[in-house]
């Protein structure tokens, strides 16, 4: 019996140092909560049918192809007079399960910008926003075209679901 016990030892240790493992790169972060300031699980997008729910995608945020809103879809104004934080790190998708990296705003750059293409015309669009460094605000506007959408204010991440018929009026 002791004699078993000792040959499984270095199994189970084995067995559960893979499954850390796995945990840490399946979470977004080095063994950190997704849910947690700068832990970004990212989900597959609505295109990627080979990916499987809830994982993590491979692709990096995107930087943006034009300094310019053509503002003819969804698009996002920042309001760098009210915007404290370094850095705002985004997400876009159609929902909360259907999301993956966007791109990064950096103070200095243009304060508006459009969705990607394949978001540009979607009838419902969820943005998620974090800042760097925690305790710095960011407020900015999810816009459809011609009109204010929903304002957005927060220091650490929010996150939001909104159809292109819904107005905020704090958005003009």
């Amino acid at each position: 019996m002791k004699k078993r016990m000792a040959l499984n030892l270095p199994l189970l240790f084995a067995a559960s140092v893979f499954l850390l493992s796995a945990c840490s790169r399946n979470t977004g972060t080095a063994g950190g909560d997704a849910n947690a300031p700068g832990g970004a699980t990212t989900t597959s997008s609505p295109s990627a049918t080979t990916q499987p729910q809830g994982q993590p995608t491979s692709q990096a945020p995107q930087t943006p192809t034009s300094s310019q809103a053509t503002k003819t879809g969804w698009w996002i104004r920042i309001n760098p007079g009210a915007t404290t934080a370094q850095t705002i790190t985004f997400q876009i998708g159609t929902s909360k399960l259907q999301r993956e990296e966007w791109r990064v705003w950096r103070t200095g750059e243009p304060a508006e910008f459009d969705a990607p293409e394949k978001y540009l015309q979607v009838p419902r669009l969820y943005v998620r926003g974090n800042v760097s460094p925690i305790g710095k605000f960011a407020t900015l506007c999810m816009m459809y075209k011609d009109r204010g959408v929903e304002h957005m204010s927060f220091d650490d991440d929010d996150s939001e679901t909104k159809s292109q018929t819904e107005i905020d009026i704090r958005c003009r």
